[in-house]
């Protein structure tokens, strides 16, 4: 029996989009260890993250013993708003988004000495720890089960169980990844133990709410519990190097890289004597230690504030609306995680509030009933980058009018006369906008473009300047531009620790002070000032509203809260913090490395790392079948094949191939897939026994176009199909005949 069908079909799907950016020229540059990828758009950038690789470069891999196998590709991308950094340690690459970080649960630090040096210790720490080296990620078991055949032409029943053990190439848990990339190498301080750091490991101490070993070594968590497990992985990590010295972090890699061993609890106790669990315990008492001798001024907690706002972990930006009745901030109280942020109004009045706007980013700014405020489109540009822009919110009309388009626009300010200022990134160096709103023309006031971080806009009326906070190195300082004569400078730039987030009333500033080791917020005008807040966690962002009443964001119990001072009291000194001194600990800060790499480019061609090979073994309807799967992608994922192979002793095949092209705007694509069965059946026929050979084959090519428009994807293909079955009878045995005598 034989069948054969040709099937030709051509469709049109519809689903989430993706973008290859083939508007870009991408061109690279060679140093001794990195090959830079970049195109203009990042060009200043990855010269700046050239020079800082190379300078940090044989630190890393000293601490650890491990050079990589070839020079590690650093691609630098700004095609969205995103503040990140990536490491493929199998790829051995590393992709940067170069806008500078400003997050509420991290300090403030040049952005590309810290994100390339934390990522590079990726790359170095965890390819040292492989098990099976840099083509190998891990191997797995699996076993698939079927229901019962219902019909006798079906040769199994639908899947209706799935079991997979899985072996991985490597086993570093979230905490140690993260703490050691973190903690860098000894002396480094591009990332430091900072004030806010300090706080959040502070807060949960004293709160009695430390992670667990368990909870440590695991992700998926809600509010800040992800980034709890990167900032006690950090602090525990440097406990370990300073209780046990540097060397103990290469000698836990050195364990873990042993196709055996997966348990960091067991990798501790091999290096320490003490499982990993029981030297947790002892980093927890040191802790608990030093915050009772540190924090005995907190105790006091002299506060007089009110807390108006604590469901969510991420109450920030409060505005005092232009009468002191309302007052817009951000909340994630109907999100899971930190980051994902709503606009809402608190009327004063009745003491409610409801929620405004969905998905909204940085500091809103009130004109009269209008507020203006910052989100992404949810819908990307037309080749794919989805950017922050300016919108506007009439509470009367209740519509919202977008004013700017593909402006990269965040922490919108308005002060009058229909000028709004915006702060805009570009290349990973940030500058202050100004659009008029009438006819939505903007233009640009400042001209940095050496990694400047600005945040924190504010208008000082009195003296009519805008303030704003700029991160050159560690810390934020408050910097002013005289909007009479166009001057600027220095406001409050102290270098040994952070001022941020300031707010002004007729000649008075208040603003987020860490001093003293813990943020508190600080009053200053002609005649006097000192601090106002006396808090366990942390004080930020401030507003002062007409009538005096100051609205701040609160970081205690594991979350921002929101709360107002009725009036401005200060507070003895010898009574904030950890000491008025404790500044000083920052004096010997590393200075920046500011050199570019001047060397000239050349096109970038297509490079691929090592084959990735998945080696597997199924259990499948009842026969063991080998086989693996393999994986191979060039640097900017511009052309990529996948595929899979498996076979058993019956001679069962199970092939497929799937290449994608993705140089072009669309995705050229092209699948193969190839699966066959052989069953024998035994059957008897009148005085034969008979082999039935089934024999099954199916091949079909799918090949055709994947084209994004505005965040869906549109799918063109087509396919051929071939199925062919067949039997082959075999004879066994001689023909059984009956010779028996009948009546």
């Amino acid at each position: 029996m034989k069948q054969f069908y040709i099937l030709l079909i051509t469709s049109f799907l519809f689903g989430q989009g993706q973008y290859n950016h083939p508007e870009l020229d991408w061109e690279t540059i060679e140093t001794d260890h990195f090959r830079i990828h970049f195109y203009s758009e990042t060009e200043n950038s990855a010269r700046l993250g050239a020079y800082i690789a190379d300078s940090i470069y044989n630190s890393v891999t000293n601490l650890y013993s491990y050079k990589p196998f070839n020079k590690t590709d650093i691609i630098f991308t700004d095609v969205d708003d995103i503040s990140n950094g990536a490491a493929y340690f199998y790829d051995n690459k590393i992709i940067i988004w170069t806008s500078p970080l400003d997050f509420e649960l991290r300090g403030s630090h040049k952005w590309l000495e810290n994100v390339i040096t934390h990522e590079f210790t990726h790359i170095v720490s965890i390819q040292r720890a492989q098990k099976f080296g840099k083509s190998i990620p891990g191997a797995y078991f699996q076993y698939i089960g079927y229901e019962k055949e219902k019909r006798p032409d079906v040769l199994y029943g639908y899947p209706n169980s799935l079991i997979s053990y899985p072996i991985p190439g490597t086993s570093v848990p979230p905490w140690l990844a993260e703490g050691i990339a973190q903690f860098m190498y000894p002396g480094a301080d591009w990332d430091n133990w900072d004030s806010i750091r300090d706080m959040i490991l502070r807060d949960q101490v004293i709160n009695n709410n430390m992670l667990s070993w368990n909870e440590l070594n695991t992700f998926g968590k809600s509010g800040i519990g992800n980034e709890s497990v990167y900032n006690t992985g950090y602090a525990f990590s440097k406990y370990l190097v300073v209780t046990y010295s540097s060397d103990i972090l290469l000698k836990i890699m050195q364990y873990l890289s042993k196709p055996g061993n997966f348990s960091v609890n067991k990798a501790i106790k091999s290096v320490t004597g003490k499982t990993g669990k029981e030297v947790y315990k002892d980093f927890s008492e040191v802790l608990i230690k030093r915050y009772e001798t540190l924090a005995v001024p907190l105790t006091k907690n002299i506060n007089n504030n009110k807390i108006i706002i604590d469901e969510g972990s991420a109450n920030l930006h409060p505005a005092w609306s232009e009468d002191g009745l309302k007052i817009a901030f951000l909340s994630n109280r109907d999100n899971d995680y930190f980051g994902s942020t709503d606009l809402y109004i608190y009327d004063l009045n009745n003491e409610s509030y409801k929620k405004l706007v969905k998905g909204v980013y940085s500091k809103p700014s009130w004109n009269g009933e209008k507020i203006y405020y910052s989100k992404r489109s949810k819908v990307p540009n037309k080749v794919g980058s989805s950017y922050y822009d300016i919108y506007e919110y009439d509470l009367d009309l209740k519509k919202e009018l977008r004013l700017t388009k593909d402006a990269r626009a965040f922490s919108p300010l308005f002060i009058g006369n229909d000028q709004l200022f915006y702060i805009s990134t570009k290349d990973g160096s940030q500058n202050i906008y100004l659009i008029d709103i009438k006819n939505k023309v903007s233009s640009k006031i400042t001209d940095f473009s050496n990694q400047e971080a600005i945040g924190g806009l504010s208008y000082d009326k009195f003296n009519n300047r805008l303030i704003y906070d700029i991160t050159t190195h560690h810390f934020k300082n408050i910097n002013f531009i005289n909007l009479s004569d166009s001057t600027s400078g220095k406001l409050i730039a102290e270098e040994l620790w952070d001022e941020r987030q300031s707010a002004h009333y007729q000649n008075s500033i208040i603003y987020s002070d860490d001093r003293t080791g813990v943020f508190n917020l600080y009053y200053l005008n002609n005649k006097q000032q000192g601090f106002i807040t006396n808090v366990s966690g942390g004080a930020f962002m401030p507003d002062i509203s007409i009538n005096g009443k100051v609205v701040f964001s609160l970081f205690e119990n594991n979350k921002y809260k929101i709360a107002i001072l009725d009036s401005v009291d200060l507070i003895l000194d010898n009574q904030i913090g950890y000491t008025s001194t404790y500044y000083k600990r920052n004096k010997n800060l590393t200075l920046p490395l500011n050199k570019s790499i001047d060397k000239k480019s050349t096109k970038y061609k297509d490079t691929f790392p090592p084959m990735f090979i998945m080696p597997r073994v199924m259990f499948d309807y009842g026969t063991i079948k080998p086989g693996f799967y393999f994986y191979s992608s060039e640097i900017l994922e511009k052309v990529s094949l996948t595929g899979g192979a498996s076979s058993n002793k019956s001679k069962d095949l199970d092939l497929f191939f799937i290449f994608e092209y993705k140089h072009l705007f669309p995705t050229l694509f092209m699948e193969a897939f190839y699966i066959s069965r052989n069953i024998d059946e035994y059957s008897n026929y009148s005085v034969y026994k008979l082999d039935n050979n089934l024999k099954f084959r199916l091949l079909e090519f799918r090949g055709g176009l994947k084209i994004p428009l505005y965040g869906t994807k549109f799918e063109f293909y087509s396919s051929w199909s071939r199925y062919r079955a067949s039997i082959k009878e075999e004879i066994i045995g001689k023909p059984e005949i009956n010779t028996g005598i009948g009546y």
